[in-house]
């Protein structure tokens, strides 16, 4: 065992994302499907762009035909969801007798940092985590600008949570991305891009 609160809160945080990698895993199969199927929804709208009943539906069988299940992709948000709520509870209630070594510049693990250091080192790595794309045919998929419009906005939402929020909620999130950018980069490696585009090759276009 860790004697350092930091150090715990970033194992827990490795071992909540180990736990979690098979449904990153197939979140992240899913997210290779929805931009491999970008070209035949493209044509549907352009196809059907008067006739809404007709664009629906054969949206509805261009994602039966690829395999694309839009709530998979929100999964892991929603497992870890109360976790984050959790966490939040019990920094906020037991985390000024909480310390570490690894942010010496705040007293305890349950104040926000007054350097602002964890929040902005946040908002770097979890920017990259999510503009980082799975594998190069993600990569070309849509302007740069819009692949960076979401991630930015929902860093500056996270950003501003965690700005105020207890030191032990920066280091969890930190973490938490730090191990998405590591997923992200294994997917990229031969191995990782069998695991990651296994089936995917056989979908009918």
């Amino acid at each position: 065992m860790t004697l350092d609160w930091g150090l715990a809160i970033i194992l827990l945080t490795l071992l909540v994302r180990v736990l979690l990698f098979p449904f990153n895993l197939r979140t992240a199969r899913q997210m290779i499907r929805q931009s491999k199927m970008q070209p035949l929804l493209a044509e549907i709208k352009h196809k059907f762009a008067h006739d809404q009943m007709k664009l629906l539906q054969e949206t509805s069988k261009a994602y039966q035909q690829f395999g694309v299940k839009p709530m998979s992709l929100i999964t892991v948000s929603l497992l870890q969801a109360p976790l984050f709520f959790g966490l939040y509870r019990v920094f906020t209630e037991h985390g000024m007798t909480m310390t570490s070594h690894l942010v010496p510049w705040v007293a305890t693990l349950g104040v926000s940092d007054p350097l602002h250091v964890v929040p902005l080192l946040y908002a770097v790595v979890t920017f990259i985590s999510m503009i980082l794309p799975l594998t190069n045919e993600v990569a070309v998929t849509g302007s740069l600008l819009t692949r960076m419009t979401l991630p930015l906005i929902m860093v500056i939402i996270m950003s501003v949570i965690i700005w105020t929020a207890p030191v032990a909620i920066g280091l969890y999130w930190t973490t938490n991305s730090l191990f998405a950018i590591i997923e992200r980069i294994f997917y990229r490696t031969p191995l990782g891009r069998k695991w990651v585009t296994r089936d995917i090759s056989t979908i009918c276009c």
